[in-house]
């Protein structure tokens, strides 16, 4: 709270109006109008129930912003906490009438208030000023010629895979600067960034074994490379069992949502080592994050032997390169993988740039047989990770 309220005292900037959207966001927001992908994060059992508790844990008797309402649902969970108002946004103007209508068949439409469109727009940040206006005299702040500060919880479910996909945080950046009482919380409070090598086999298996299996009694052997090579050269999106996984996990980067700027996602370059605990062929990184919701209150999008979330793990498929800082040429992964070794040492370093909706994303490193100083085989990849894969221009 205390570097809440110190950060409050900084000029807020609306940002420059939108404008109209180009191709990708009108993709983006047609995507978040479709019901199955609603029903997907509602059935996550593991975020939706962790934001219900952080939210009852935070919410009761407080002023509520919900950014990217969705279907509404973190909304009906603040109203159901006690909250005295809850103003929902979201940009879908198709999602955005059906969490007005979950609102009034549950009986907090008196609580609940959806505010369509791009928060981005002047018209939309405009409207949400004049709704949290009204509460000034209880919060003790807001002045009519600055945004009022006040909203005592801000609450967005903001995430994408590899925590930053979609580049959705600069939009809760600046309702949090905008609106959040200098006493305020935020849900999430933090996230981190994890990874470790794996072994990818089980994937290979998949994707290849079939051409490789004579199907019909014909050698059809030499499409396995090109199945291979058309998938992995966008990240894969998979759940990996906790034996798949070579050595013990380490946090790359965490993420202050109390006070981290929007550009703090944007770019970024982290280093990693791991010491192989578990030998197999090691083909991918493996990233996944980890959020604090609340005061003991979070879950993990980790590999696991039990249920995964709907974020799954983000694996970055290498081939192996000539020397370091090199890349294998997209999507080019050997199906035997790199040999890993109990003891052997891998480093490298993870880096990715957002833009608009796509990422770059670059993984490269080495596996030092023995560890420190043994024999050395370079390895890297890169990525135009787009929102839409046919936007890919290598596809």
């Amino acid at each position: 709270a205390a570097r809440r309220a110190l950060a409050s005292k900084a000029p807020v900037e609306a940002p420059a109006e939108a404008g109209e959207m180009d191709d990708v966001e009108r993709w983006y927001f047609s995507e978040y109008g479709r019901i199955v992908n609603h029903r997907e994060m509602l059935e996550d059992v593991i975020r939706t129930q962790g934001f219900r508790k952080a939210i009852f844990q935070m919410c009761n008797d407080k002023v509520v912003l919900d950014i990217g309402c969705g279907s509404g649902i973190l909304s009906l969970f603040a109203a159901q906490a006690g909250a005295r108002r809850v103003i929902a946004v979201e940009g879908s103007p198709r999602t955005a009438a059906l969490a007005k209508e979950a609102a009034r068949r549950n009986g907090f439409d008196d609580i609940i208030t959806v505010v369509q469109g791009r928060l981005e727009d002047e018209a939309t940040y405009r409207q949400v000023d004049e709704l949290l206006r009204p509460f000034a005299s209880s919060s003790g702040g807001g002045e009519e010629e600055r945004p009022p500060r006040l909203a005592e919880v801000i609450v967005s479910e903001w995430m994408g895979y590899m925590l930053v996909f979609e580049n959705m945080y600069g939009t809760f950046a600046f309702a949090r600067e905008r609106w959040l009482a200098p006493s305020g919380s935020v849900i999430p409070a933090s996230c981190s960034i994890w990874a470790a090598p794996i072994s990818g086999a089980a994937i290979v298996k998949d994707l290849a074994g079939y051409w490789c299996s004579l199907p019909y009694g014909l050698d059809l052997g030499h499409v396995a490379a090109a199945a291979l090579e058309e998938t992995f050269r966008r990240p894969v999106i998979e759940a990996v069992e906790e034996f798949r996984v070579l050595a013990k996990p380490r946090r790359l980067w965490r993420l202050d949502c109390e006070v981290a700027p929007a550009m703090a996602v944007c770019s970024q370059r982290h280093s990693f080592e791991f010491e192989v605990e578990r030998k197999g062929p090691m083909h991918a990184l493996a990233v996944w994050f980890k959020c604090g919701l609340a005061p003991n209150v979070g879950f993990s999008t980790g590999p696991t032997s039990g249920d995964s979330t709907h974020w799954h793990q983000t694996l970055l498929f290498f081939g192996e390169s000539g020397a370091p800082g090199e890349f294998a040429p997209r999507g080019q992964v050997p199906p035997e993988g790199m040999g890993a070794q109990l003891g052997d040492r891998v480093t490298g370093e993870l880096a990715w740039t957002c833009e608009k909706r796509n990422m770059q994303v670059e993984v490269q490193g080495m596996l030092e047989k023995g560890g420190a100083g043994g024999q050395a085989r370079y390895w890297g990849a890169d990525y135009n990770w787009t929102l839409r894969p046919d936007d890919d221009p290598g596809t």
